[in-house]
């Protein structure tokens, strides 16, 4: 069965709510992705285009005239301020029903929307992530100085979702495989396992470099571990990445101020944008210390970018896309929608648009409403204890008599009780 197939299946079992001559509704689905800043990607654009393209199509083939899907965009720039303002621009000026986006650090900013106080920011759609890797998004006992920040992190309000995987469980890999090397870490024969953690100052670098810390220690308690920060903001042509790499691998310890011998490895955890320059730096110095990457490494641009230079360099990663049919066919229509083969994260763009068109479509048959059209905010919900409680909208004026219409909340409720999809991505 082809991916067309199978989305037509799924759609068509809500025929049955579909009004005998019902006009036709379009949903719209807002983009907030990177297109200038450290981890731009067109094909991420692609991806969900086909996703938008593909259900379209099998709303047709399934007969349902009623219901079709647009996208609006926004340039998040890997900003949160810019990310921010994307999203509100999108939702309040653009009638988008669900935002997806990019980053740890955008999604987040973009969740804080919702904590803030202020009802002109109160986006009150779904916010889906389809790159953000970092433990603690979504975390119910993550901790965060800025109240609003720790909110937004703890999800109270449920709002968010993503649809890759936390880098809780990468850096458990990382961590088997540094501590499987030499005498349980130790490589260089000094007597000690020293790590050096280079990542960038975000969420998703503290995240992942605390989550590797932790592991690191809990399979090694003796390992000895350093955490070098870089400024996300920083130029990467102006940048002295030299002085990073001598930072990391001289026998000082930015972490704890004491000098305690040279790393065994360097882990680096970062932007695309930035490990291209990075690398380049590292390979220049010609320190004999192992570096390991993590999966920003393997973005099309670091591959251009570095070329034959990428030769010889290690590291994880999730996979780029996974086994079988539905990964396959995926990969045959982006190509022929681009002509590229998918490129790292494509596919979790994909899914992440079209976990929203099925759960619009879900929300619509399980809450037996009969249009997708109206002000997504006037919804009501009841939370309590985890649960969500739904309550349909009545009418709003300019309903016809008895008409009830998705709410953003249906939508939000749905996407977490949709029966799951095969997906096109694989961890």
């Amino acid at each position: 069965m082809t991916r067309m197939s199978r989305v037509a299946v799924a759609l068509v079992l809500c025929a049955a709510c579909k009004p005998e001559g019902a006009k036709t509704v379009t949903v719209n689905i807002g983009q907030v992705i990177d297109r200038s800043g450290s981890i731009a990607t067109p094909s991420w654009a692609d991806s969900i285009r086909l996703a938008a393209g593909t259900a379209n199509q099998a709303l047709k083939q399934a007969g349902r005239t009623d219901l079709r899907f647009a996208l609006v965009d926004a340039n998040s720039g890997n900003a949160p301020d810019m990310a921010r303002a994307g999203a509100i621009q999108v939702v309040k000026s653009q009638g988008a029903k669900a935002v997806i986006t990019d980053s740890s650090q955008d999604d987040i900013g973009i969740n804080m929307l919702a904590y803030d106080g202020d009802p002109a920011h109160a986006l009150e759609v779904p916010v889906v992530c389809m790159a953000c890797t970092s433990p603690n998004i979504n975390n119910p006992s993550a901790n965060d100085a800025d109240p609003m920040k720790q909110a937004a992190l703890r999800n109270s309000k449920g709002w968010n979702f993503r649809t890759t995987m936390s880098d809780a469980y990468q850096s458990r890999v990382v961590a088997h495989m540094l501590v499987a090397a030499g005498a349980k870490g130790d490589v260089n024969g000094d007597g000690k396992f020293k790590l050096a953690i280079y990542a960038s100052d975000d969420p998703y670098g503290h995240g992942f470099s605390d989550a590797l810390r932790k592991d690191v220690l809990q399979f090694a308690s003796h390992a000895v571990v350093e955490q070098v920060f870089h400024d996300v903001k920083a130029v990467p042509t102006e940048y002295d990445w030299a002085a990073d790499v001598a930072k990391l691998t001289d026998k000082h310890n930015m972490s704890s101020g004491k000098v305690d011998g040279i790393p065994d490895a360097v882990v680096a955890i970062s932007f695309p944008k930035f490990e291209v320059h990075f690398t380049k730096a590292y390979l220049e110095s010609k320190t004999k210390v192992r570096l390991l990457h993590t999966h920003n490494f393997r973005a099309a641009r670091v591959l251009e970018a570095l070329s034959s230079a990428v030769e010889g360099q290690e590291g994880t990663s999730q996979a780029v896309l996974g086994d079988g049919n539905s990964p396959r066919v995926f990969s045959d229509d982006l190509k022929a929608l681009t002509g590229q083969v998918p490129a790292f994260r494509d596919a979790a763009a994909y899914d992440a648009a079209m976990t929203v068109m099925l759960a619009t479509v879900h929300a619509m048959r399980n809450n037996r409403l009969s249009s997708a059209a109206g002000a997504l905010p006037r919804a009501g919900t009841v939370r309590r204890r985890g649960e969500v409680r739904l309550r349909r909208r009545p009418g709003v004026p300019g309903d016809p008599p008895g008409r009830q219409q998705v709410t953003a909340q249906a939508l939000s409720a749905a996407m977490c009780a949709a029966p799951q999809r095969r997906s096109t991505s694989r961890s």
